[in-house]
């Protein structure tokens, strides 16, 4: 379902806050002017892409995309790491008139098989081998359970010959098995432009998961009007121009990175590098030698950054624009930052709304480190009271926002587009925030459950159902905790029967083999538990929790739902009166 109101949409598309200019029309209008200009650097082998190179490899996968009977509106799943075949696959989608789906690589067969299914993917473009994981064993499994997922694309390390013991996929692959390697794909395709159909901008071109406070992910939808819009205010509000340089570590299969790496820097024809795996060292040599200017990244790279230039310094002042959010942003970090020659700039979104505000790189030091900036240009957004009415500057309340860059609804959810836009396309963002005299935002805490790990947004309940399986646990709750480095860790408080610990123990034993099954000792449940057993039902790596607590009961309000609030408060304060966590 999307919302559109016909008033509102006239608006935009006359005043040119909409345009029908694709991403794939400005790629190929940068390729056809600039041909050898730089597009990609890939920071994990140093290779380098040109905007002529990648828009040819990106119409060979379309026209390969068009051959296998993708039409305009079917979903394709990208599921890669941060490297240069993701921008040849997502742009090819683009030009196939596909809807991308960006998947992150540490998704597993969890939440893979819901995302899957309830996107209805065609086709699904996954590493061979990623992080010493087995995807290609993955998606064989997880193909027979998905018929209308007929086409899985496979990229190796490179396009390299896979590692000892691994399975090879197939080379050019069959009608018979679905099964194609990018390499053999694109040596085998002719970049046939007239095999490409004609883009409206209008219609939905991203399909973009996200986790909620509700068990199952939003699936949130863009449009190229609403993305593009949101890239070109940010790309006004930044100043970037000629000779500017984006660096990406956070993921491309997320909407930071899809939206505010790939599409911001090839959009503005500017090149990008790609960080696969992140390592602060690197990061700062790759800054250095690229004279990287902009980035959009979470607290926990920024932090790491600074630690590493205090250890091995290099010469990053050309970096003038780190965008940075998605976790609290410690005013005292952004200061050192500063001192580093990194100027932070401080901001609040969503995926519902990508960038929503952004301090300006001329904002004073002071302003941005302790607010999230402005709204960005035709960003519309008030603080609301419990009543729904605005609040005067200084009252915390919800935070409301409206404008172009909004999301054009949730696919097949009218139910959350409902709670989640007014009927006059407010949107509802769940989050806490007050304004100051200058119009700046602050976040001050957040309505919804979410925890915000290193900038990674995972779902408690998503967690919980999984806890409550595990034999022996009776009633499960997981909260996020403050964490230094990462801005929040997962917590997991768990009631257990009286004989429980020592049945959850065994069954996370189990889960790890028969034969640590068979010394497993009679103890009380541990981390160590929790994380097998979580492990044992493919849980993504990044949500297991990091605390576990071991408690008598949860409060609950008189209707039984979980007082998670106040059980963080106590553990809190429990931490603070020297009890260490378990």
């Amino acid at each position: 379902m999307t919302y559109r109101r016909a008033a509102v949409e006239a608006h935009y598309r006359a005043t040119g806050l909409w345009t029908s200019e694709t991403l794939v029309d400005r790629v190929r209008a940068h390729a056809q002017k600039h041909p050898d200009a730089p597009a990609i650097v890939d920071g994990s082998d140093d290779s380098r892409t040109t905007y002529g190179e990648l828009w040819r490899e990106a119409r060979r996968f379309a026209a390969f995309l068009r051959a296998r009977g993708v039409q305009p509106g079917d979903g394709v799943s990208v599921q890669l790491p941060n490297r240069r075949a993701t921008a040849i696959a997502d742009l090819g989608v683009l030009a196939a008139g596909a809807v991308l789906n960006p998947l992150l690589p540490g998704y597993r067969t969890h939440e893979l098989r819901h995302i899957l299914a309830a996107s209805r993917a065609r086709v699904w473009v996954t590493p061979e081998e990623d992080r010493g994981f087995d995807h290609l064993g993955m998606a064989r499994a997880l193909r027979a359970e998905l018929p209308a997922l007929h086409t899985h694309v496979v990229v190796g390390a490179a396009d390299a010959p896979p590692s000892a013991g691994s399975p090879r996929a197939t080379g050019a692959g069959s009608a018979r098995d679905g099964e194609f390697r990018l390499d053999t794909v694109l040596a085998a395709t002719a970049p046939d432009e007239t095999a490409l159909p004609a883009l409206d901008a209008a219609a939905v071109c991203e399909l973009i998961f996200t986790s909620g406070t509700e068990s199952t992910p939003k699936a949130i939808l863009h449009s190229e009007e609403t993305a593009n819009r949101s890239v070109r205010a940010a790309i006004e509000a930044m100043t970037l121009a000629a000779g500017d340089v984006v660096f990406m570590p956070s993921p491309v299969g997320h909407s930071t990175g899809l939206n505010f790496g790939l599409r911001l820097a090839l959009y503005a024809g500017l090149p990008i590098v790609l960080q696969d795996r992140w390592d602060a060292r690197r990061a700062a040599e790759l800054i250095e030698r690229e004279r990287c200017s902009y980035t959009l990244a979470a607290t926990t790279f920024l932090g790491d950054l600074v630690r590493s230039l205090g250890e091995a310094p290099r010469d990053v002042s050309s970096m003038r624009c780190f965008g940075c959010g998605g976790a609290p942003v410690p005013p005292e970090l952004v200061v050192a930052a500063d001192a580093k020659g990194i100027r932070v700039l401080r901001i609040y979104g969503s995926t519902e709304g990508l960038v929503l505000t952004w301090n300006r790189p001329g904002t004073p030091l002071e302003r941005r480190a302790r607010t999230d900036g402005p709204p960005l240009p035709h960003v519309e957004l008030e603080i609301r009271d419990e009543e729904d009415r605005p609040v005067t500057a200084g009252v915390a309340g919800e935070i409301h926002v409206r404008g172009p860059s909004l999301c054009v609804g949730f696919f097949d959810d009218p139910e959350r587009m409902a709670r989640s836009f007014t009927p006059d396309g407010w949107l509802r963002s769940g989050d806490l925030g007050v304004v100051d005299d200058a119009g700046h935002l602050t976040i001050v805490g957040r309505k919804k459950e979410i925890i915000i790990r290193g900038g990674m947004n995972i779902a408690p309940r998503e967690i919980e159902d999984l806890l409550c399986e595990m034999p022996g646990v009776r009633t499960a709750a997981v909260i996020g905790l403050p964490d230094e480095r990462l801005g929040e860790v997962v917590c997991a408080c768990l009631v257990v029967d009286p004989a429980g610990d020592e049945a959850a123990a065994a069954a996370a034993a189990a889960d790890a083999g028969a034969a640590a099954a068979s010394n497993a000792t009679v103890r009380p449940i541990t981390l160590d538990d929790v994380t097998r057993f979580l492990r044992g039902r493919e849980l993504a790596t990044y949500k297991l929790p990091q605390a576990l607590r071991l408690v008598a009961a949860i409060p609950t309000t008189a209707s039984g739902k979980l007082r998670k609030a106040a059980l963080r408060d106590a553990i809190l304060a429990e931490d603070s009166a020297g009890k260490e966590r378990t």
